[in-house]
């Protein structure tokens, strides 16, 4: 029996400048404040999380609340059109359920994040930032208000070194881009 592709819509708050989609089992022991600094807020130690395949940043560098997107599979046709910047792919290792959240969320110090169950494996995770207010009629859509990002979830391809690995989850554009 198969097991149909996971989707699910998450509201998710963060202070502390950066959501993120992250390996639970690996944040476990952030208990206090002083484990929660130097495991999460540390930029380089969290950069290895992200190289490890344990974290995804959704950081657009600030804080805020946001509407996300989780699902297996692709963008929908409605969203690929109002799509504003999409991440190269991240490396995400599931073992059988993933967290969402704010970067304070991470593990059980403070908790507070969305699980999200999903099949065990190594997954190539892209992350798309949606101009829901481009959207004409976006603040009364007929079909339901788009999200403020759309995570895409894909079995594993290639080998890690073809991952993204920045804590900056999009290519700041250049000044030909504009």
């Amino acid at each position: 029996m198969s097991v149909p592709p996971f989707e699910g819509t998450y509201l998710v708050a963060t202070g502390a400048g950066m959501c993120g989609l992250w390996q639970p089992e690996r944040f476990e022991d952030v208990s206090d404040l002083g484990t929660w600094e130097d495991v999460v807020s540390d930029v380089d130690v969290l950069q290895r999380h992200i190289g490890e395949g344990s974290f995804v940043p959704l950081n657009v560098g600030g804080d805020g609340s946001f509407q996300i997107v989780v699902r297996e599979g692709a963008r929908s046709v409605r969203e690929e059109r109002y799509t504003v910047v999409s991440s190269d792919p991240y490396l995400l290792i599931s073992r059988g359920t993933l967290s969402l959240g704010g970067l304070e969320n991470i593990g059980p110090y403070v908790g507070g994040s969305h699980e999200i169950p999903i099949r065990a494996g190594r997954y190539a995770v892209r992350v798309h930032l949606v101009d829901w207010e481009a959207e004409p009629g976006s603040t009364t859509p007929t079909a339901g208000p788009l999200p403020d990002f759309v995570v895409e979830i894909h079995p594993e391809y290639g080998t890690e070194d073809d991952y993204r690995k920045s804590i900056f989850t999009f290519d700041k554009p250049s000044l030909s881009d504009q």
